[in-house]
């Protein structure tokens, strides 16, 4: 074995234990930037497509944030009412009664009245 082979294979087993440890290290980072990767490729995608489609339906925007309003008005309307303590309760409709009718009068009071007797 010459020198020039046993410096080629010194060198061969340097490489193979650098790249063992880059083998180890960069997958748990590599993987998380992929991760992150795909996410930011789908948001972008779902953005173009949902942008697409309101701007060619804008209805729907208008419902979408109407709906989302009612219904952050009616949460807040309920997490009011909890914190105040309101107490539930039931109740029962009252008939009202009617009173007796009264007698109206026929005669013209004022100047139509005085014109009337002359």
């Amino acid at each position: 074995m010459s020198k020039f082979e046993a410096l080629s294979d010194k060198a061969l087993s340097l490489v193979g234990q650098a790249g063992d440890s880059l083998r180890h290290a960069i997958p748990d980072s590599a993987e998380k930037w992929l991760q992150t990767g795909v996410a930011l490729g789908a948001a972008r995608t779902g953005t173009k497509l949902a942008g697409g489609f309101l701007r060619r339906n804008p209805a729907i925007l208008a419902a979408t944030a109407i709906g989302a309003g009612l219904v952050w008005v009616a949460a807040r309307q309920y997490k009011k009412r909890k914190e105040t303590g309101a107490v539930e309760g039931s109740s029962r409709r009252i008939e009202p009664t009617r009173a007796p009718a009264r007698k109206r009068t026929t005669a013209r009071r004022g100047a139509a009245a005085s014109r009337s007797s002359d």
